[in-house]
């Protein structure tokens, strides 16, 4: 009998975290695209309207089914994780095995066993930074758009900007989930609505000592938030000043992303800085008191680590195929999105139950690749600001 492999790495290496990052981009007050405008250089593929594309589907299903399995290697995507491998399952009785992980640890894995000779792995849902930083510069994934076949993925229409979803310029990338990162979530018992309507408010002396932080020396939602607030809102010498003074107000610094939110929740911290969509919207939906405050200043764009590369050499390229094509039509965005708690790319897939806090707001808008790798720099700039509070 088949078995779901669930594989939740385990988190103690120093500098590992998760890539929480925007798709090759992030909302900029100084550019002028819209925060639909996902890849630009992406192909144009129209609907598919070549009358053999379902044997060659039915094909790919079958293949995939000799194949019997299909291995992921992911970002922490918690609980959306079961939901896409039991549903891929019910839908196509093949067996998804999943191993989770910080972005650094999943990098590591694959490199070391491709050195080994190792190809076990055969499709990825990165971070934007890890993808940009590590696995692009290794030239072992493959071009998306060739491997899609179902009319309903091919038809730009669906799409947001009638584009393919397509990462990164040299199509190796799909963004599946996309909106907006919060720069705060906070306690709605402790931190009253309009308290905190600006980041400067968290200057106030009252919210010293009571501010935790995702980490921002180390890849994830703080340093997106870090790198966003510097590089794009303030400007790196006023930015600079402000994160100096952030640091002046004691914050925790944390790198367990699901432990920071379930501190919010508690009360133990009012306010946390870069937090996790993922565990923000689950805790949501429970009902926790946690909200997402609108603050005055943009935020960036994310994808988290809602994006699809498939791996050459792959032990069940059909699989991996079949995946691919599943993942990014309506029923498997919309069962990622549902699980995961934050919006499609698809146009088609509902909002419904998604915090309004993580939607895209008309003014936010996406920048290239060359924010992702100018996060290097910024890590090390927060690493030395931050310096005597993290541990």
């Amino acid at each position: 009998m088949r078995k779901l492999i669930f594989v939740l790495l385990m988190i103690g290496v120093s500098g590992l975290a998760l890539a929480v990052n925007p798709p090759e981009a992030v909302a900029s007050p100084a550019s002028k695209a819209p925060a639909a405008a996902v890849a630009k250089t992406a192909g144009k593929a129209g609907p598919a309207a070549a009358a053999d594309w379902r044997p060659k589907w039915d094909t790919t299903i079958a293949e995939a089914k000799k194949e019997g399995s299909l291995v992921v290697y992911a970002g922490s995507i918690g609980e959306a994780g079961r939901a896409l491998a039991q549903a891929f399952k019910d839908k196509f009785g093949i067996t998804l095995e999943l191993v989770q992980g910080r972005g650094e640890e999943i990098v590591a894995r694959i490199n070391s066993e491709r050195k080994a000779g190792i190809y076990g792995v055969d499709v990825g849902l990165p971070g934007m930074s890890w993808y940009f930083n590590s696995i692009k510069p290794m030239a072992i994934t493959l071009p998306i758009q060739p491997l899609l076949i179902l009319p309903e993925v091919l038809d730009t229409s669906k799409w947001r900007e009638h584009r393919l979803p397509i990462g990164d310029k040299a199509g190796h990338l799909a963004v599946i989930l996309l909106g907006a990162q919060p720069h705060l979530s906070m306690n709605s018992d402790v931190v009253k609505a309009g308290e905190i309507t600006s980041l400067s408010d968290l200057l106030q002396p009252k919210w010293r000592g009571k501010i935790v932080m995702n980490d921002p020396s180390v890849g994830g939602a703080g340093s997106e938030v870090f790198t966003f607030t510097v590089r794009e809102v303030m400007g790196l010498e006023k930015g600079t000043a402000f994160m100096k003074a952030l640091a002046g107000q004691e914050p925790v610094i944390i790198r367990d992303l699901r432990l920071m939110t379930e501190w919010i929740a508690r009360g133990r911290y009012p306010l946390g800085w870069g937090p996790d969509p993922a565990p923000t919207a689950e805790f949501i939906r429970s009902g926790a008191h946690l909200t997402i405050p609108t603050l005055k200043e943009p935020r960036a764009t994310t994808s988290a680590t809602c994006n699809i590369m498939v791996l050459d050499k792959a032990p069940h390229p059909n699989a991996a195929r079949l995946f691919a094509n599943w993942l990014l039509s309506k029923e498997g965005a919309t069962v990622f999105s549902k699980s995961y708690g934050y919006p499609s790319t698809r146009l088609d897939v509902p909002t419904e139950g998604i915090d309004p806090g993580l939607l895209l707001g008309p003014n936010e808008v996406i920048l290239g690749e060359d924010y992702q790798l100018a996060k290097g720099e910024m890590r090390k700039l927060a690493a030395d600001i931050f310096r005597s509070r993290i541990k």
